[in-house]
């Protein structure tokens, strides 16, 4: 169908007439017998039909291709079933096929399994023969030893004749036969293979023995006569490149094996002696599917059909001021920091060629393949648009589709108002800007001299079952970054001072349009600015800061550190001198990290970086998220910037809902109660997410915490205002609550604020609040007798409240302190009234008189001394 070659499964009818085959199931588990039903079609009387497994799930004209592949090694099984569910035909695969072999009935029909060396599809099954010599077994285990080893090997044909290499090579009929045990007095490739007159012969069984070496980390050895010609001579993928991979772990444990292809991996590293390569694990050889083990502790991933072994590449030492760890580095750097890109997982190992060392490499996983979009995101070859840039743009998935998919997703972005929500909803819908973002950050963070026109990969998922449907990116050779290599792209400043927002202005390297796209959606959609700039002000408060990236540079350098001596005497250099390309590579980084604070503030005009620092209360009792971030700690003290919006979040822990915030200074647009807010800071701060226990009611008060909490009430505290009224009495109707007033505090939240009368009862607690002597008639604002002095003003003169004329004197106390006469002083003002002229001490002054001064009128000198008229 596309010219590949699948698994295949030949179907022959036994009978003289034709089956309709509508509805039957093809299956390779037995445990679920209806994998894949047959939609339509038939098998002619004593006919063949052809099913090709190629996982794609169609019916292409006369070929069936099922929903499974067929992996051989894996112990599969093959099974036909009717529309009744009844198994009409089954094999489990217990005989390993060599590559261009083939299992079948001995001839159409029998009952017995043969092998075929010339298969025979959709004709009849001719030429059968037995199955391969046994495959020689060695006494001795791979792995590390002290001192001369001695291995003995055998085979179940005692007629069988062994044959064996110790170069690396395979075995053949030219082999050193073997007559007994071999002496390995130095770290070997022993490889052995039987062979018989009456079978072909057999798998090759491969071993390593590492005599009196020792590592720290992890050893790969690989053997294969092509392959020591592509590495040794740098030919471009020669012939013979089919060996066998072995992996040993850091304390010299056998791990896995396998047989499989080998590639050429690199382009301008190639001219460096020590060279670069892939594996190819290969289920049609008959040895191994993957290699099975979690090679990479970053990751869940177990099993790897592919993987690279890189020497560092364009950053390989000793060459061009390599420090042998950028690019791992920077893909290290990126998936620690979450980016929402696809990266070359790393794991440093020690490589061995043909027995013989070969130096320090890394482990790296193929992101882009379709193995690892099919493990992480269920996106198989078949539903791939995968795209590459380096020079020219390819489709390395997808084609012919891929292009024309992404160039009118380009076009959209660039002929259309992205401010419209319907048009941002739409290019949102295909494309992963996130990732697109995160991917200029961190080429920009690190200055990558050769991206956009070079080492560009971007893909989306077509099955829409499955995870990551748009179009997001992928890592690639991250070599000639923070001041390394060849400017290839022409960014404008190499330096560690470059302006962070120099990437987005590129002006189309590659011709793909990714700056395009990114500079308008950050010029037209707030979401996006918004986004861009605090996940960068997020990530160098994090991952991207001095003491993070030192920190794991350091970590990394270490790790292969104990190895680079041998490293340096195998290919040049000195220990010493690598280190100190490793403190050129630090002082870069150094330097960067410090110059990106200011570079962001002059791209994007913004403020600060104002000291902040986030919390909860209590322990233990929820999270925050500060934009992308969830603090690692509480209190998590930071900086962040102002001039733009900063999301901050809070969630719940189990058993506790979010109360509000607690905010010290200076941080605006926070909500008290709102969870989630798009705040301004504008200087230092201290914010705390408050949360409280999940308990219904905690206050009693007969509201629930859920409602206390969106009213804006304490709900640990009955009165929060502290009126005398109970909350939920105040709050009345959840959905809406009380407000008497309407002066947008709700009764619950206003203690004193308003006492329309001034009794000194909030007007929801009054039950007239025009009338201050309701309901209290002793209130100061009250004029109880109605004489115009309220009881506060009487109080002050003296004057009885509840008593309008309180000297007698016929005039009420009101009218008198208007008037300016004293209200206790009946002859004041008229001194003419009965009684007001009497003198009892005969001293000159009336009893009235004496009554306004205070003196004894029946005592003409009341205090001695002489008073004088």
């Amino acid at each position: 169908m596309t010219g590949e070659r699948e698994d295949w499964i030949e179907l022959f009818n036994t009978t003289g007439a034709a089956v309709n085959l509508t509805g039957w199931y093809l299956s390779d588990r037995s445990t679920n017998l209806t994998k894949w039903q047959i939609p339509s079609g038939s098998i002619a009387a004593n006919g063949y039909k052809m099913v090709f497994c190629s996982k794609r799930d169609l019916v292409n004209g006369n070929q069936y291709h099922p929903n499974f592949n067929l992996s051989q090694t894996e112990g599969e099984w093959i099974i036909l079933t009717n529309p009744s569910l009844v198994v009409v035909d089954s094999f489990k695969i217990v005989y390993m096929t060599k590559a261009d072999h083939s299992i079948g009935r001995t001839t159409n029909g029998a009952a017995t399994f043969s092998l075929f060396s010339t298969p025979t599809p959709n004709a009849a099954n001719a030429g059968a023969i037995p199955f391969y010599t046994p495959k020689p077994t060695f006494n001795l285990a791979p792995g590390f030893y002290a001192g001369t080893q001695t291995v003995s090997i055998s085979c179940a044909d005692p007629t069988a004749i062994i044959r064996y290499t110790l170069d690396g090579t395979d075995p053949g009929l030219a082999s050193t036969q073997y007559t007994g045990p071999i002496t390995i007095a130095s770290t070997k490739v022993l490889r052995a293979a039987a062979f018989s007159n009456t079978n072909l012969s057999s798998f090759i069984e491969t071993n390593t023995y590492f005599i009196n070496v020792s590592h720290t980390i992890p050893v790969v050895s690989v053997c294969s006569g092509g392959l020591y010609n592509m590495l040794q001579s740098g030919s471009q993928n020669p012939p013979n490149r089919i060996g066998a991979f072995e992996l040993f772990e850091e304390n010299g444990t056998f791990i896995d094996e396998g047989q499989g292809d080998f590639n050429k991996h690199g382009n301008d590293s190639w001219a460096y002696p020590q060279r670069g390569f892939d594996y190819i694990c290969r289920d049609q050889y008959g040895y191994n599917g993957d290699i099975e083990h979690p090679i990479f502790p970053e990751k869940t991933r177990t099993k790897f059909q592919r993987l690279i072994l890189k020497p560092g590449a364009s950053d390989n030492y000793p060459f061009e001021q390599g420090a042998h760890i950028r690019d791992a580095f920077i893909h290290t750097l990126s998936i620690r920091s979450g980016l929402r890109l696809d990266e070359r997982t790393w794991r440093p190992a020690v490589v061995y060629l043909n027995g013989n060392y070969w130096g320090v490499y890394e482990i790296r996983e193929k992101a882009d393949d379709h193995d690892y979009t099919e493990y992480y995101y269920g996106q198989d070859k078949f539903n791939l648009h995968y795209l590459k840039t380096w020079g020219g743009t390819w489709q390395e998935y997808g084609a012919p589709n891929a292009q024309p998919d992404w160039t009118s997703l380009r076009n959209f972005v660039q002929n259309n108002n992205l401010s419209v929500p319907a048009n941002f909803n739409y290019v949102d819908s295909l494309l992963n800007w996130k990732s697109l973002a995160d991917y200029f950050m961190i080429n920009s963070y690190t200055v990558n001299q050769d991206w956009l026109n070079w080492n560009t990969a971007w893909w989306r998922g077509l099955d829409t079952a499955e995870d990551k449907r748009k179009w997001r990116y992928a890592l690639w050779d991250m070599d000639a970054t923070f001041g390394h290599y060849i400017n290839y792209t022409g960014i404008p400043d190499p330096s560690a001072n470059a302006d962070p927002c120099n990437a987005e202005n590129l002006p189309n390297p590659g011709g793909q349009g990714h700056t395009s796209i990114l500079d308008k959606m950050i010029a037209e959609c707030p979401v996006v600015e918004q986004y861009y700039i605090t996940r960068y002000a997020d990530l160098i408060n994090t991952s991207f800061s001095c003491a993070s990236m030192i920190a794991l540079l350091d970590s990394m350098v270490n790790e292969i550190a104990p190895e680079m001596t041998a490293h340096c005497t195998r290919w040049g250099g000195t220990y010493n001198g690598w280190q100190n390309r490793v403190t050129q590579l630090r002082n870069f980084i150094n330097q960067r990290c410090v110059a990106l604070e200011q570079g962001l503030i002059d791209c994007y005009q913004l403020t600060g970086p104002f000291p902040v620092t986030f919390d909860v209360s209590p322990v233990g009792g929820g999270t925050i998220q500060v934009n992308s971030i969830v603090p690692p700690q509480y209190p998590w003290s930071t900086s962040y910037f102002g001039g733009i919006q900063t999301l901050i979040d809070a969630t719940p822990a189990p058993g506790f809902i979010f109360s509000h915030w607690a905010v010290s200074n200076a941080t605006t647009g926070l909500a008290n109660s709102v969870v989630d807010n798009y705040v301004n800071i504008t200087g230092p701060d201290t914010i705390v997410a408050v949360f409280v226990p999940d308990i219904p009611d905690l206050d009693n008060d007969g509201c629930l915490n859920v409602d206390e909490i969106a009213a804006g009430t304490d709900p640990n505290n009955p009165d929060t205002d502290g009126d005398g009224e109970n909350d939920c009495a105040e709050i009345g109707n959840p959905a809406a609550p009380t407000d008497t007033d309407g002066d947008g505090i709700i009764d619950a939240l206003e203690s004193s604020v308003v006492d329309t009368d001034g009794d000194g009862l909030t007007d929801e607690a009054d039950v007239d609040n025009a009338n201050p002597c309701i309901p209290n008639p002793n209130a100061g604002p009250c004029d109880q007798d109605g004489d115009g002095l309220t009881n506060a003003q009487e109080t002050a003169a003296g004057t009885n409240p509840t008593n309008p004329d309180t000297d007698g004197d016929g005039i009420n106390d009101g009218s008198e302190v208007a008037g300016g006469s004293d209200p206790l002083n009946p002859c004041d003002p008229d001194d003419t009234l009965p009684g007001c002229q009497i003198d009892t001490d005969g001293d000159g002054l009336t009893d009235a008189q004496e009554g306004t001064l205070g003196t004894n009128p029946n005592n003409p000198d009341t205090d001695h001394v002489s008073i004088f008229k």
